[in-house]
C-alpha cells in the first residue's frame, strides 16, 4: 500500500478523534495517509494519487452526514476505480445487540446505493455521546434514546464512550495490507 486518503465528517469531534488514531497507527507501520473532514475541504492529493480512499461519518438521527455522499456521487466515476473501504462511527456500534442492524442500515444500505463502487472492508465503530457537547434538543433526543436502554432508576451519565480503540487500530491496519 503507497497511500490512503481518509475522507470523512464529523459533527461533534468523535469521529475526528477516531480518524486521528487512524492516521497514527498507519503512519507508525510506515504508510502514507492523508485525512481530511470534508466540511473544511478535500484531501491534498487529487484522488487519483491514492490507493485506497477511506469514506466515513458519524451518524445522527440514524444519518450519514450530508458531505461524504456528496463526496461519493461527485466522484463515483474515480471512486469506481479504486479501492474504497466505508466506516461509520454511532453508538448502536457500541450495543452488540444492535451492530447487525447498524452493519445493514448505516454500511451496506449505503455501499448499494454506488452499485459502482465495490467496498474492500466496511468499518462500524462505537462512537461517544459528551451531553454537554449538544445543543438542548440534541442533548434531549439522544438522552431519551439511551435512557430507554437503562434499567429503571438510572441516569444517563455526561459522557458514554463506546469507542474500540483496538478494533479501530485492527480495521486501518488490516486497510494498508489491502
Amino acid at each position: 500500500m503507497n497511500r490512503i486518503g481518509i475522507c470523512y465528517r464529523s459533527r461533534y469531534g468523535t469521529t475526528t478523534e477516531i480518524v486521528q488514531e487512524m492516521v497514527k497507527t498507519a503512519q507508525e507501520a510506515g504508510v502514507s495517509i492523508d485525512a481530511a473532514d470534508l466540511k473544511e475541504g478535500n484531501l491534498p492529493a487529487p484522488l487519483e494519487d491514492y490507493d485506497l480512499i477511506a469514506i466515513g461519518s458519524g451518524i445522527q438521527v440514524g444519518k450519514w452526514a450530508k458531505e461524504p455522499l456528496k463526496f461519493i456521487e461527485e466522484n463515483a466515476s474515480i471512486l469506481s476505480t479504486k479501492k474504497v473501504a466505508l466506516f461509520v462511527v454511532c453508538g448502536d456500534a457500541g450495543d452488540p445487540a444492535k451492530c447487525d442492524e447498524a452493519q445493514e442500515m448505516y454500511l451496506d444500505n449505503i455501499a448499494a446505493q454506488y452499485p459502482e463502487i465495490i467496498p474492500v472492508s466496511t468499518g462500524l465503530f462505537g462512537g461517544m455521546f459528551d451531553f454537554k457537547k449538544y445543543n438542548f434538543v440534541v442533548r434531549r433526543m439522544v438522552k431519551g434514546i439511551v435512557k430507554k436502554s437503562l434499567n429503571e432508576g438510572e441516569e444517563v451519565p455526561d459522557v458514554m464512550d463506546f469507542r474500540n480503540w483496538d478494533q479501530i487500530r485492527a480495521w486501518i491496519t488490516e486497510l494498508t495490507t489491502i
